[in-house]
């Protein structure tokens, strides 16, 4: 009796993931990766991630007058803050692919 109920939420979220566009971009969300000004939020927001230290907020590397007038840079930055944050607190072992040479041990 619970796999089919489990079944049914899992089918139900990804429905409801897919309506919002997380899941399936649509084709605007698509379109916009490849403009020029997401290309220079993602671009400035991946700066701004690689150079966090102690104050935050003198470390942003950030077009204001984009930032606060263009949408498509706002989500440009924003992707590319969160990848590069990301991508930055892993380990050498921790990434989509593993890094191997001097110094790092291989499982």
């Amino acid at each position: 009796m619970r796999k089919p109920l489990h079944l049914a939420i899992v089918i139900a979220a990804a429905f409801a993931l897919a309506g919002c566009g997380i899941l399936f971009p649509n084709a605007r969300m698509r379109a916009e990766k490849d403009q020029p000004s997401f290309k220079e939020g993602y671009s400035d927001g991946c700066a701004s991630a690689a150079a966090q230290s102690a104050n935050r907020r003198e470390d942003y590397v950030r077009d204001e007058a984009s930032w606060k007038s263009d949408r498509v840079y706002r989500a440009g930055w924003a992707s590319g803050f969160y990848n590069c944050r990301t991508n930055a607190t892993r380990g050498p072992d921790q990434g989509p692919v593993p890094v191997y040479g001097p110094g790092v041990p291989q499982p």
